[in-house]
């Protein structure tokens, strides 16, 4: 006992006398080394335990052992297949056991729930009639749908497990089943195995619904497809500003692939030098998770861009900021066109100043130029003779120069003629080939048939030597300048070029120069009024605003492209006549005007200066001129005179009773009355008026004494003109 036991004799001694035990053996029941019980032998009596009971003992132990261990062994063993029973049972996926008849031995309570029958019902249902099927739900055979029946998929996956070298299978399966009695789409994923169970050979078939999975991917898909398909350029960048994403409108934008620029950052890509806006968005996005604005980018060409930018937060599932979302719709040309109609709205409202301008400067030239005749005439010296003469040419280059203003600002019409631009271009070719410097090469280039337009000869003129003398001045070391003539035919698309581009023929002109160029900040002040980058005395900022507006006034309009460094094109569209044909214009000769016989002539005008000095011109050349100050003194005259006067020179533009309301009330007093009106230059919209009323002669101040008495004659006799 004291052997076997121990140290634990003074606990174990007590008890054994009280069970009068004097004599005990004890050996221990040990499974896998750990001691489990023990096997003990007891007498009331003390005697001696022979070596050989001792072996006995412990090898009945050593049995029972074994016996234990077994038997602990089939309890694990029933425990884990309870345990994987219930794994089994309640795994999502579906599950299913076949033999090889094809028969399901075994099925989780997900392939029940999935089929939409009892348990109890799965069991020994075969492999083809697994699924409601409408084409082989009565028959165990293939329905001939094949490969597009389900239920036919499983059939064959399930034999070719039991029968191919491969011991698995998985294929995916797409199917509008029934369940319930409602047909649906389900997507299945299909997985079997080989194994074997008890020496028997079984499939194991795993069957997945990966339907929200796969119409997830294909909304992804399709999100992805519109996000391509759409026109603006969309991208993502992280707070690195590295981009992690590149649609398919970005890379037609810009010019990079979505390979190239992945992992690269907008400001190495996008941003021009001193562009700010970035970096106000990127504060701003931050703060109100979104931002829209313009900002200024350029392409992989170096092209600049206006784009507008709507930047919104990409946010973790958690709610912390991931990335920025940036869509960029160009409006490049949008802001253009814009810049445009600013421009062309302030050169209309500068063109109403002008006008107001102009007809008061007219006012204060028309006598003077009436007067430098007469003063000629008196002239009794040289040196008088000189000084009036230098007064004549001042006052006409004051005229021209308000002309000049006008035909920008308001399009004011000359004789208009059909006339070919090549024989203006080649008298302009003349011009410059003797006054320009020789370090600048000259060349024309003429299509054949340009076409014809319509329009004043001088004025034409006059474009193309404002385009040459400035591209002259852009060349100072020397260059090219070259004057082409093309026609053109604009439809579609093609009119967005120019606010004022409509679909027609046009003759092109364009005068191009390898000069200095333009700066882009400065291309929509080129054609601003009085705008120069001349130096002082060299240019008074009217000769591209003049070349605007008799573009303008002709129909058509003007197109510029310059690069600095390279030089500048100016395209100026004509409209094409409808005829080819050039109309003979030689002009007006200078003609010898016949003294008037004393007829009277009523002069109606509001300025004291012209009453006064169209008094003397008529006075001088034979005629009896009356003086009225308005329209209501020349009422009072005229019916004191109304049989003896035979004209009237009125002026447009009156206080109390103007031009076309005084001549509408002489004709009803006096019909087949002649009639002079006179105008200042800027009141064409009047002008319709007055000859609606009956003005047989329109005259634009300012004017000389010739033309004065031209018109004069030419109402009262015109057979006397000659």
């Amino acid at each position: 006992l004291e052997t076997e036991v121990s140290g634990r004799r003074e606990y174990a001694a007590p008890i054994l006398r009280q069970l009068r035990v004097e004599t005990c053996l004890c050996v221990p029941i040990k499974v896998d080394g750990k001691v489990i019980g023990t096997l003990s032998l007891s007498h009331p009596e003390r005697t001696v335990v022979e070596p050989r009971v001792v072996t006995q003992v412990i090898s009945l132990a050593n049995y029972l052992a074994t016996l234990f261990g077994r038997l602990l062994a089939r309890d694990a063993v029933r425990r884990g297949e309870a345990e994987l029973a219930v794994v089994y049972d309640r795994a999502p996926s579906i599950m299913c056991l076949f033999d090889e008849q094809l028969r399901i031995v075994r099925a989780n309570r997900a392939a029940a729930e999935f089929t939409g029958r009892p348990p109890a019902e799965l069991l020994t249902l075969r492999a083809g009639k697994f699924l409601e099927c409408p084409n082989c739900a009565e028959a165990d055979v293939e329905c001939g749908t094949s490969p597009h029946c389900s239920n036919c998929s499983l059939r064959r996956a399930v034999t070719e497990t039991f029968t191919s070298a491969r011991n698995w299978q998985r294929v995916r399966v797409e199917k509008k089943l029934l369940r319930h009695g409602q047909e649906y789409e389900v997507v299945l994923l299909v997985s079997t195995e080989r194994i074997q169970v008890d020496g028997m050979a079984r499939v194991l078939m795993s069957l997945e619904d990966i339907t929200a999975s796969v119409r997830a991917n294909e909304q992804i898909a399709a999100q992805a497809a519109l996000l391509d398909v759409t026109r603006d350029a969309i991208y993502v960048r992280d707070f690195s500003d590295r981009i992690t994403y590149w649609n398919e409108g970005a890379q037609q934008l810009y010019g990079w692939t979505a390979a190239e620029v992945r992992g690269r950052t907008t400001s190495e890509l996008l941003l021009p030098a001193g562009e700010t806006q970035v970096g106000e968005a990127f504060q701003a996005v931050q703060q109100k998770s979104e931002w829209i604005g313009e900002i200024r980018q350029k392409t992989r060409d170096g092209r600049e861009l206006i784009v507008q930018s709507r930047w919104t937060l990409v946010r973790e599932a958690t709610g912390a900021p991931k990335a920025i979302l940036v869509v960029n719709t160009d409006i490049t040309e949008k802001k253009q066109l814009e810049a445009r109609l600013l421009r062309t709205q302030r050169l209309e409202s500068i063109g109403t100043l002008a006008s107001g301008l102009a007809h008061d400067l007219n006012n204060v030239l028309a006598p003077i130029m009436m007067a430098v005749n007469f003063l000629k005439e008196d002239a009794r010296d040289e040196n008088t003779r000189t000084w009036v003469e230098t007064l004549e040419t001042c006052s006409q280059r004051g005229a021209n120069i308000i002309r000049q203003v006008l035909t920008f600002a308001r399009g004011v019409e000359g004789t208009r003629v059909l006339l070919q631009p090549k024989h203006l271009i080649q008298e302009i070719e003349r011009i410059i080939s003797e006054t320009f410097p020789r370090s600048i090469r000259i060349e024309i280039h003429l299509c054949k048939q340009p076409g014809a337009v319509t329009g004043d000869a001088t004025q034409i003129q006059q474009v193309l030597m404002n385009l040459c003398v400035n591209a002259r001045d852009a060349m100072p070391q020397g260059g090219l300048l070259k004057i082409q003539l093309d026609k053109a035919e604009l439809q579609g698309d093609q009119t967005r070029l120019h606010p004022k581009a409509k679909a027609a023929n046009y003759v092109v002109i364009r005068v191009t120069d390898t000069g200095v160029g333009i700066p882009p900040e400065l291309m929509d002040k080129i054609f601003d009024p009085f705008f120069t980058t001349k130096p002082l005395g060299h240019g008074t900022g009217l000769g591209l605003p003049t070349v605007l507006g008799i573009a303008e006034s002709h129909g058509g309009f003007v197109h510029v492209d310059s690069e600095p460094g390279q030089g500048t094109t100016f395209h100026v569209y004509l409209p094409a006549a409808a005829t080819d044909q050039e109309s003979e214009f030689n002009g007006l000769t200078q003609l010898k005007l016949p003294k008037g016989h004393n007829e009277v002539v009523l002069v109606v005008d509001d300025e004291p200066a012209i009453r006064q000095i169209a008094n003397v011109i008529l006075q001088r050349n034979g005629y009896q001129p009356l003086l009225a100050v308005d329209g209501q003194e020349a009422l009072t005259v005229f019916r004191a005179n109304q049989d003896a006067i035979q004209l009237v020179i009125s002026d447009l533009m009156m206080p109390r009773l103007d031009g076309p309301a005084l001549i509408q009330q002489l004709r009803q007093m006096k019909p087949g009355l002649k009639t002079i009106t006179v105008t200042g230059l800027g009141e064409e919209g009047r002008i319709s008026e007055a000859k609606a009323a009956g003005s047989d002669v329109v005259l634009s101040k300012p004017f000389t004494a010739e033309e004065l008495l031209f018109a004069v004659r030419q109402l009262l006799a015109p057979n006397s003109v000659g």
